[in-house]
């Protein structure tokens, strides 16, 4: 990494805004980036419901590695996964799709 673009001293949001410049940056970043919403929303659900990874882990049948995976936000997660991640918080999962424009989508939705 040059001197020029060292994260060092720079605030992560600096960073990100600098690096989404970068097509391939950008692409990995839109990729990833409805699994890092996933990740926050099970991270704060565990977090209110007061387990840890174990413990999630154990309601769903798993093990706290793949909680983690989860966690990180850099992994693909099955709609199978969500279902149990639902049932281990007393939630539904709901899965659809969107048509038309981002403005007024029109949302066809499933609970799992």
């Amino acid at each position: 990494m040059s001197k020029r673009s060292s994260p060092v001293g720079t605030a992560v949001s600096d960073h990100i805004k600098e690096s989404l410049k970068d097509p391939n940056f950008r692409a990995e970043y839109e990729r990833l980036a409805p699994y890092e919403e996933l990740a926050r929303i099970v991270i704060m659900r565990r977090a209110a419901l007061g387990l840890t990874q174990a413990e999630l882990a154990a309601r769903m049948g798993t093990t706290a590695s793949a909680i983690s995976r989860i966690e990180s936000g850099q992994h693909a997660t099955s709609s199978q996964t969500v279902k149990k991640l639902a049932d281990a918080f007393g939630a539904r999962a709901v899965l659809g799709f969107e048509f038309g424009s981002a403005e007024k989508p029109e949302r066809e939705l499933v609970a799992l």
